[in-house]
């Protein structure tokens, strides 16, 4: 099957009279990790919220090869292959991680076998099966958000804030399980304030600001691009 891309052009979207996000385009690949930074306030999570369908105010177009996606709801669009990670501590806290994995195995599949198979992606969710969701770590809560959204057999992932409030060395980590979910051949556009180690990933960057992109570079030493870090202002 031909890989598919996913194509955002001129996206404008509101929360009521405000008008947030003033024609953004972008596009991501699979196998490939797209960088949206900017401060906090600018819009990027209003961009996924926009591509996942959970924005009620919003024009443009959203397209995963050739199927149009703006004005699907929801449900519709991780159906189709995107997927939405949100930031924050978003698991079912009194569930235990067995069954938070569980709950996001469609229907069709072998739960048992894709929770197998999706803990050689995750090994670090293993030991902590039956512990409940609340009580995890920071990290181990990056896990398991991603390790649900894998299970559902995303084309793209949509991840906000990946690393927020977690340690050095847990960043580390959750940079290894990134390029490993990029060698399975998912796209993955990240939000991240910890500019530094998104660029290390991404070999394509959006810099958004006040709803428009300001800057955008391709390349394989974004980390190392003066302009881009003058932007960022790092």
């Amino acid at each position: 099957m031909a890989e598919q891309s996913l194509e955002v052009r001129d996206l404008h979207a509101y929360y009521g009279q405000s008008h947030v996000l003033q024609g953004i385009s972008l596009t991501v690949k699979q196998a490939e990790c797209v960088a949206l930074l900017g401060r906090n306030g600018v819009g990027k999570t209003t961009t996924f919220l926009s591509i996942a369908g959970f924005m009620a105010k919003a024009t443009g177009q959203i397209t995963l090869g050739d199927t149009s996606l703006l004005g699907f709801p929801p449900h519709r669009i991780a159906q189709s292959g995107i997927v939405y990670v949100p930031a924050g501590r978003r698991a079912f806290a009194r569930l235990t991680v067995r069954d938070n994995l569980q709950m996001a195995v469609p229907r069709s599949v072998n739960k048992q076998q894709a929770v197998e198979d999706v803990l050689t992606v995750f090994p670090g969710l293993r030991e902590r099966l039956n512990v409940q969701a609340g009580v995890l770590s920071g990290g181990q809560i990056q896990m398991l958000k991603m390790a649900r959204a894998l299970l559902v057999n995303p084309k793209f992932l949509l991840l906000d804030e990946p690393t927020e409030g977690l340690a050095p060395l847990v960043v580390q980590q959750v940079g290894v399980h990134i390029r490993e979910l990029l060698q399975r051949g998912v796209g993955i556009l990240i939000a991240e304030q910890n500019a530094r180690f998104t660029l290390r990933l991404s070999r394509h960057l959006y810099i958004l600001d006040k709803g428009i992109i300001k800057l955008e570079r391709a390349g394989e030493n974004l980390s190392d691009d003066q302009e881009v870090l003058s932007s960022l202002g790092i």
